[in-house]
């Protein structure tokens, strides 16, 4: 069964804090990392995700899509040239509620304040071929939330992504938190994919409410992404390699021994 795998990004910009290494990826090492992916992977939309999955029909071997969460201005000023340069199809999950504001819900655990996008640079990029997919209205922890708050925060932002861009069948959930609840609340609002956090690859059988995805680091170099691709992990270092055969020989050693 062929494997495909999502990538998040956050912010596309020189991080200002060492804090921010994590989330902002600078524009240039963006860039780099979408060059090799154009050369080296098949690219491709949520779109054609969804369409694989409800038909369950196989992607291109190796096929990678590319998300970004949050909404940072970042994301127009430097991703969006990148993005259209290198005609490398990419999702924006949108938290509806700050757009035209400030990160206001990093501020309060101590990141820079930074600006988020506007409703018209949404629209502008909508235009040019880039999708939109909700993040809820103030980018909360949804499973703590009572359950009428959090339907509330999941179906007002797609309805507010509705209204600019005329649909909205895609959805991240903040922080990558999620119970079965939540992810019927998902359903029940009409969305068609929903993206965790959760390391991995997706196959045609994973529940297109709960799909893995694999985070890119601000501050991971070429190798590191690679590495990530490769093995299906949030985890990149250079002893993952020899740690994942050593497992892989282990594993041979133990069936055959109890054969």
């Amino acid at each position: 069964m062929r494997r495909f795998l999502i990538l998040m990004y956050h912010m596309i910009r020189v991080p200002k804090t060492p804090e921010e290494a994590r989330y902002a990826c600078p524009p240039a090492r963006f860039y780099r990392h979408l060059a090799w992916l154009k050369k080296h992977r098949p690219l491709v939309s949520l779109d054609q995700i969804e369409a694989a999955l409800a038909e369950q029909s196989a992607l291109p071997e190796g096929a990678v899509a590319v998300t970004l969460d949050d909404g940072h201005a970042d994301n127009y000023q430097n991703a969006f040239p990148i993005l259209r340069e290198l005609q490398v199809p990419a999702t924006i999950f949108l938290t509806t509620g700050y757009l035209g504001r400030t990160n206001l819900w990093m501020a309060r655990s101590g990141f820079p304040p930074s600006p988020m996008l506007s409703w018209e640079q949404v629209e502008e990029m909508h235009r040019y071929g880039i999708a939109f997919g909700a993040h809820t209205v103030t980018h909360p922890r949804l499973p703590e939330l009572a359950p009428e708050a959090a339907k509330a925060e999941i179906l007002a932002s797609k309805r507010a992504i509705e209204e600019r861009l005329g649909s909205c069948r895609y959805f991240a959930y903040p922080y990558g938190l999620f119970d079965p609840a939540c992810r019927d609340w998902v359903k029940e609002a009409g969305f068609a994919l929903a993206c965790s956090t959760r390391s991995g690859f997706n196959h045609l059988g994973r529940d297109p409410l709960a799909l893995h995805r694999i985070e890119v680091r601000g501050d991971d170099a070429l190798w590191q992404l690679k590495q990530k691709l490769k093995f299906g992990t949030n985890q990149a270092s250079l002893a993952l390699p020899l740690r994942y055969y050593a497992h892989r020989l282990k594993e041979k050693l133990r069936a055959w021994t109890s054969r």
